[in-house]
């Protein structure tokens, strides 16, 4: 009886402990995003919330996870939320998130659609982090150490894919979805994150529906402080097999700097100067999956609230994701 009561006391206590993480949306993301966190996270209880009747029976036989289908009737407090839900849902699982008092907030990228209504957030931004994972990459981290944004004259930009082969169904056929939304948001994100891209004078876009009745291809050039910047999106593009974003940064004594998710190289003059890859920088993490970003972005969350992906940065570029497809 007493060690009956010992091992029922120590269970309770266990349970306080836990770090309880609730996550919305079982998809890609939300896998990712849980398996991540599930080696990370010590004493971890993991709640996901989706409607889904086919996905929920797969994930309660193979998830050390409790799957629920709706979270109305949760009576109980969670230290984290993840919104990893088709960005539709992201504003009323947000607005629910913030009445139940949950402290750290992650949303997935691009956070919502262009004519949601964020102004209920002006108080609660503290603790909200955006999942545009590339800042977290090793060689955009170089490039942020490296670049004086002072001496920067133009940015040329891409994001090149061949992920719609046919005419998507549902939401990703309509104002959520789309190129800008689904893959440029990132190179917009970024020139944010790097340049401090913020309120550009828009001189033209050049706005291409090939499959799906939204955007799919994309050219902008954009003006601000000076700095020229050059966006080219595709998700059309039958000449890649995977996704490529690349940047071309020229400097005003003519130095160009160019990056993409694996590499950087410096040239001046035509000459190449400088080179330096992801391998060069041997970043270790303690668990990995799909790249080093993806851990460095959950350990952010949780850890070291730097916030480097955070709500004030994604409202401009959801503003100039606007300013792009009105």
């Amino acid at each position: 009886m007493l060690k009956y009561l010992i091992l029922k006391t120590k269970n309770i206590i266990n349970k306080f402990l836990m770090n309880k993480v609730i996550i919305y949306g079982f998809g890609r993301m939300g896998l990712t995003h849980y398996a991540i966190l599930n080696q990370l996270i010590e004493n971890a209880d993991f709640v996901f919330v989706d409607p889904d009747r086919k996905v929920n029976f797969f994930a309660k036989r193979n998830l050390n996870a409790r799957i629920i289908s709706t979270d109305k009737g949760l009576n109980e407090s969670f230290d984290y939320a993840l919104i990893c839900t088709p960005p539709m849902f992201h504003i009323p699982i947000l607005e629910n998130c913030i009445n139940k008092n949950i402290a750290n907030i992650f949303i997935e990228k691009p956070f919502g659609g262009i004519n949601d209504d964020y102004s209920f957030l002006e108080n609660s931004i503290q603790n909200l982090s955006i999942g545009y994972v590339l800042r977290f990459n090793p060689i955009v981290q170089w490039v942020k150490e490296f670049l004086d944004i002072k001496k920067v004259v133009s940015v040329e930009a891409s994001y090149f894919s061949n992920t719609i082969e046919k005419k998507p169904n549902g939401w990703r056929n309509g104002s959520y979805s789309g190129v800008t939304n689904e893959v440029g948001a990132h190179i917009i994100d970024l020139s944010v994150y790097l340049f401090g891209l913020k309120m550009p004078n828009v001189i033209n876009t050049k706005i291409e529906s090939i499959i799906s009745d939204v955007d799919d291809i994309v050219i902008a050039k954009l003006e601000e402080n000076s700095i020229m910047y050059n966006f080219h999106f595709d998700w059309v593009n039958k000449n890649y097999r995977k996704p490529v974003f690349k940047f071309t940064v020229t400097l005003e004594d003519g130095m160009e700097i160019k990056f993409d998710q694996q590499k950087a190289e410096i040239y001046l003059k035509g000459n190449l100067i400088k080179r330096l890859t992801a391998v060069d920088l041997a970043l270790k993490v303690p668990f990995y999956l799909r790249g080093v970003e993806f851990t460095n972005q959950m350990l952010d969350f949780i850890s070291s609230k730097n916030t480097i992906a955070n709500f004030e940065d994604a409202m401009i570029t959801r503003m100039l994701i606007k300013k792009l497809i009105p």
